[in-house]
């Protein structure tokens, strides 16, 4: 599997091959260079956002994990109760009124409810008050404490820091030959025609 880091050695590799070659004109090399940067910033851009997907796919496989129902039920009562939850929990408007009512969902035997609840806590987790819900869910299922684990072991897509992260970890300085020019001044570079190049197919 490519890395970041092969993508980054592989384009400064090519560069330095470029610029090594005295026969070609400074012009020349740094339309090649420049190429070859833009094709890697899209490759360590697609990495990237794979990464992202894969997070966000596990996320969502533990979520029906621990809060989704139990298989597909062809009963249709079942899911008017499931869709009469979501909506009951949709209209709490705060994690102390969420914990008190899904204790109470837990006393009077509605998981179908309680489920609901710890659901949207799940979507606020990042907010210590709201995680104290779904965690209090877990404290009554022993069982899903693994699952709760895991998604807590994930990282938050939309947390900005991760983010950040996310574009020191893919990204990449233009190399010598191109360095120092923005994106747009990249892409002009990159745009020139070269001996070689096939035609457009534009009309």
């Amino acid at each position: 599997m490519t890395t970041a880091d092969d993508v980054r050695n592989q384009l400064n590799a090519k560069a330095e091959r470029i610029n090594s070659q005295r026969n070609l004109a400074p012009h020349i090399k740094q339309t090649m260079i420049a190429r070859a940067y833009l094709d890697a910033h899209r490759q360590l851009g697609e990495l990237k956002d794979a990464e992202t997907r894969s997070v966000q796919r596990q996320r969502k496989q533990l979520e029906r994990k621990l809060f989704g129902s139990n298989g597909i039920s062809l009963d249709p009562q079942a899911a008017v109760s499931r869709r009469d939850a979501a909506d009951r929990a949709a209209r709490i408007e705060s994690a102390d009124e969420a914990l008190r009512t899904m204790q109470r969902a837990d006393r009077d035997g509605d998981t179908t409810l309680a489920k609901a609840i710890a659901s949207r806590a799940a979507d606020y987790s990042g907010d210590p008050v709201w995680a104290r819900v779904v965690h209090a869910y877990v404290a009554e299922r022993p069982s899903d404490a693994d699952t709760l684990s895991e998604m807590q072991q994930l990282p938050n897509t939309e947390d900005s820091v991760w983010k950040l992260q996310q574009a020191m970890r893919y990204g990449v300085l233009p190399p010598s030959g191109v360095e120092g020019m923005d994106h747009y001044q990249l892409q002009a570079a990159a745009s020139r025609p070269l001996d070689g190049d096939q035609p457009s197919n534009a009309a």
